[in-house]
């Protein structure tokens, strides 16, 4: 009886880790998003999984999202943080921003604008719960006016920017220099909330802007909308607009954006401080042309222009 009962004991002995290990809770991600969620949302997901975190098996996400509105991104940074949740994932510089006010100590992997814009002074050896992903959107948004000048003449250019973004300081800066180069006329509209937007775009038409290059926080969706419904050559440097009705996008690869962001939340998880992990930058660049918003516009895209294209959109 005794030995049956140490047997017994030792079985018990060897089970006990191994139902703890089992009961182990999954690592919750907090995604948090200022503007769109997609298709930054799916992509991020679909990293993760190819690293071998399935939803509601092995990781459990809590999303949330909101307009730029500093207020609402700061009460929704502020509920993950009383969620406890192991790692928070804040997309463009608003929701950065957010986060970053909510805590100083869980983890933080972004996406978002220049380091410098989110408090970034080292990228080699960022300090605190910080790291992430950024890419030069001011110098794209640049970029992407000069390539309306291989569509056509312009003297007159709209930059509808997001006031409630800290992007819109560089970003307004590096396109008033590219367009005092090639002798255009910039003309920006801040836009404090989305109740406004509409007014931006009315102004441009008033303002008989040739085009208008939007800042992606505002809504890249509501934005290809307003300035189809304007008859408004519009360009933005975020992949979704082209998807959406926008004239044409130049920007980082959103694909490989979230490739880098879960490559960094995937490490944290396992283990790494974010100090650890430098910063990255987005290097492959895309040019995503909508063909059928230029007919219906009534451009003519130069075939020259359209060789350049990673995609058409017909």
């Amino acid at each position: 009886m005794k030995r049956r009962l140490l047997l017994g004991m030792g079985v018990a002995a060897f089970a006990a880790p191994h139902v703890a290990r089992a009961q182990k809770p999954m690592p919750r991600v907090g995604f948090l998003i200022a503007g769109d969620p997609e298709p930054a949302w799916s992509l991020f997901k679909k990293a993760m999984a190819d690293l071998g975190h399935i939803e509601g098996r092995t990781i459990a996400y809590e999303y949330r999202q909101a307009d730029t509105d500093g207020t609402q991104l700061d009460r929704l940074a502020a509920e993950l943080v009383r969620l406890k949740v192991d790692l928070i994932v804040p997309i463009l510089s608003p929701a950065v921003a957010a986060a970053r006010k909510a805590t100083a100590t869980i983890p933080i992997v972004f996406y978002g604008a220049a380091p410098d814009i989110v408090g970034v002074d080292n990228v080699a050896r960022p300090e605190g719960n910080l790291t992430g992903v950024f890419s030069p959107g001011a110098t794209l948004a640049g970029k992407g006016l000069q390539l309306f000048r291989e569509i056509g003449p312009a003297s007159t250019f709209g930059a509808i920017l997001n006031a409630q973004d800290p992007f819109h300081v560089p970003l307004l800066r590096d396109l008033q220099a590219v367009a005092t180069a090639e002798k255009i006329e910039l003309i920006p509209a801040l836009v404090k909330s989305r109740d406004t937007l509409a007014a931006a775009f009315e102004s441009m038409v008033d303002k008989k802007v040739e085009g208008v290059i939007v800042q992606p926080s505002l809504g890249l969706a509501a934005c290809a909308d307003l300035a189809f419904k304007a008859r408004l050559p519009a360009i933005s440097f975020g992949r979704k607009f082209a998807d959406v009705g926008g004239l044409y996008s130049y920007g980082a690869d959103t694909a490989e954006i979230q490739r880098l962001v879960a490559g960094m939340a995937d490490k944290v998880l396992k283990g790494a401080k974010p100090a650890s992990l430098p910063m990255q930058q987005s290097t492959r660049m895309e040019l995503v042309v909508n063909q059928k918003t230029a007919r219906a516009l009534g451009l003519v895209l130069p075939p020259m222009f359209l060789a350049r294209a990673d995609e058409v959109i017909e």
